[in-house]
């Protein structure tokens, strides 16, 4: 294997990293603009930014070794409902349109809470890529290794604060929207 092929494989890696962040920034600005939580939507604003940095970061890395910078987006990972759950949600949900009755919809409240579950969630799975791409950039000679491992290290950093802000925020996110949810179930 040349060392041109080892550069355009590493590239491929690279890349993957860059659709996961590109899907970020739809993700993120959706959530900004959907979130009832003051803090959290600041808190997004500030992980927006941090993410059309990382992106720069990878575009210029891949430039850099002749490669051409996706603009794909990769499918981030989603909490889901057993498949059983959601057989019978659907028949239930159509059922209640029929009725009108709407107590067993999800409320807005809920909605959000497995909204922040899912941004802890991604926020792990990009600090577990950018962990692998530091050992596979340590692991390919002939790299500039301590320029991209350093944008990659800071990229991990900005990644490892944001999961560490949501899992910190839980509590307060739950105190607000808990009461809610609650209350709708007495209705």
């Amino acid at each position: 294997m040349s060392q041109n092929d080892i550069i355009s494989k590493y590239v491929e890696f690279l890349n993957e990293a860059l659709s996961a962040e590109n899907a970020a920034v739809d993700r993120t600005t959706s959530r900004m603009d959907q979130t009832p939580i003051p803090e959290l939507k600041q808190r997004l604003h500030q992980h927006l930014e941090e993410t059309h940095n990382q992106q720069e970061r990878l575009t210029q890395i891949i430039t850099r070794l002749g490669g051409k910078p996706t603009d794909s987006k990769a499918q981030l990972p989603i909490l889901a409902p057993p498949a059983t759950t959601l057989i019978k949600k659907t028949v239930k949900d159509s059922l209640e349109s029929i009725t009108d009755n709407k107590k067993d919809n999800p409320l807005p409240e809920e909605m959000e809470l497995m909204q922040l579950k899912q941004d802890t969630l991604i926020g792990g799975a990009e600090i577990v890529g950018y962990e692998t791409l530091i050992e596979i950039t340590q692991k390919i000679n002939g790299l500039p290794n301590d320029e991209i491992i350093s944008a990659i290290k800071q990229s991990l950093q900005e990644e490892k604060d944001m999961h560490r802000w949501c899992k910190n925020n839980m509590p307060m996110a739950v105190g607000i929207l808990l009461p809610k949810i609650l209350s709708a179930i007495n209705k």
